[in-house]
């Protein structure tokens, strides 16, 4: 029997933030992969930050494996940091990596001397028979699928998995609980890296609990974890639409107004009927990814709908009284100012109940940083350090390849940020005041005062 410890890496050591963040819930679904058959805890370094308090408790656990998960982002820092203090520690624990990052960018995380192992793509199954092989002969465990650059494995079938136990963490310790019931999406966008990570062979491809798993699933965080706020993190809920209505129909025969949930769609998956069954199940939310109010910039991301589509879902949102969340992107290669104006206009004239404005950053794995690289206009990191710093926050210009200049860049994305934000907080805030819940207003109007003070530089 291994002995694991599964860590969460801080998302920027360098900063003292005080938000509280959604369930670690990749590492969630891995350790319940293997707590039959091995030992397994997790460890979140966003909710104790303390290297102190983190070396103590290795010391204490004493584990044999211990595996981290990484995106391309700061929290790359986090294992960078901690790495080299484990092996100094006891140099017998095997580290193993896994995630988005690695999966992706491997030869980034392989080159580290700390790190033994790399686990690419799914870590279910993977990481199971990387336990039980430890177990039995270690000097096997580089010739696994998806371990390192070996073959990968089939894709796992999701009816056949275990559902996620979440007594593995303290649910009270986060803002955010993000409940899976599919991978993978059906688009296609050349922004986004989700085809080379859950697709297959580099095509996009959705799996599913089926209807009845599904419904057994939320019964299941609602009843026995007592989960009554959620997101539900599948990339596009109403993919098919006849299970999402079933599931909305369950929950509210169910739990009518006993639960609150938040969803993610296409707006082109949208329409009345689905809108007003997401409703009456409980979800008060719904994020679009609208990227650009520019029909030519929506072309060029492969985004396969209209701007007027786009809109419409909108005026279906506020007609089904649903809390309407618009992500976009600024800066995106090729754009003008002329269309970055144009999203601007979009937001004005559809009104979204917040327009989540972000300065673009070609993420690798997306075809638009491949193309990138190809083209010389941005130059692939060589070193782990260097992929931690590709990434920064929303107001932060790393590599501008649009036909904006970089300071009129920043004040575009600072007028968008800020447009009817603080009107949507006072609507979200009456909202969870309503619902008892002063904790959750006390704890966002905190974190707006410090997003809004703390990291402006202009």
């Amino acid at each position: 029997m291994a002995k694991v410890l599964l860590v969460q890496p801080n998302r920027d050591i360098r900063l003292n933030s005080e938000d509280k963040y959604a369930i670690p819930s990749t590492l969630i679904v891995v350790a319940t992969a293997i707590e039959e058959k091995h030992t397994v805890k997790i460890y979140d370094r966003n909710i104790k930050k303390g290297d102190q308090e983190f070396f103590q408790f290795l010391k204490e656990y004493d584990p044999d494996i211990i595996g981290f998960t990484a995106m391309t982002s700061a929290m790359l820092l986090d294992i960078i940091h901690l790495g080299p203090l484990i092996k100094k520690e006891n140099e017998k624990r095997i580290i193993v990596v896994g995630g988005v990052h690695v999966t992706i960018e491997p030869d980034s995380v392989l080159n580290e001397k700390y790190v033994d192992y790399i686990i690419r793509g799914e870590g279910d199954e993977a990481f199971l028979e990387f336990c039980d092989i430890f177990d039995k002969n270690p000097k096997n465990l580089g010739k696994l699928k998806n371990v390192n650059m070996n073959a990968l494995r089939p894709l796992v079938d999701m009816n056949k998995l275990k559902f996620p136990d979440y007594s593995l963490i303290n649910l009270k310790e986060y803002g955010q609980v993000f409940l899976m019931t599919t991978r993978g999406c059906p688009g296609n966008c050349t922004f986004c890296y989700n085809a080379k990570m859950w697709g297959k062979e580099g095509h996009p491809f959705v799996r599913i609990y089926d209807t009845e798993k599904t419904k057994e699933f939320l019964k299941e965080a609602i009843e026995k974890y007592g989960i009554t706020d959620f997101t539900i993190g599948d990339e596009n809920f109403t993919t098919l639409k006849t299970r999402a209505i079933e599931i909305c129909k369950f929950l509210k025969e169910k739990y009518d107004k006993k639960i609150n949930f938040f969803v993610f769609s296409r707006a082109d998956f949208v329409n009345d009927e689905m809108l007003n069954a997401l409703k009456m199940a409980g979800c008060s939310g719904v994020q679009f990814g609208s990227e650009s109010g520019s029909q030519r910039v929506l072309d060029f991301l492969d985004k396969h709908i209209s701007v007027e589509v786009q809109g419409k879902a909108f005026e279906l949102c506020r007609k089904n009284r649903i809390f309407s969340d618009a992500s976009f992107m600024v800066g995106i290669p090729t754009e003008t100012v002329e269309e970055a104006n144009m999203t601007e206009k979009f937001i004005k004239k559809y009104k979204p109940d917040l327009a989540d404005v972000k300065i673009f950053n070609p993420m690798p794995g997306s075809k638009i940083f491949e193309d990138l690289v190809k083209e010389r206009i941005i130059t692939k990191p060589k070193t782990l350090e260097e992929w931690a710093d590709w990434s920064g926050d929303w107001s932060t210009i790393r590599h501008n390849c649009s036909k904006i200049p970089d300071d009129l860049l920043l004040k575009i994305a600072n007028r968008l940020w800020n447009y009817r934000y603080y009107s949507t907080r006072i609507r979200k805030a009456l909202y969870w005041i309503k619902r008892g819940k002063f904790e959750n207003v006390i704890q966002k109007t905190k974190n707006l005062i410090i997003r809004r003070y703390s990291s402006r530089t202009y």
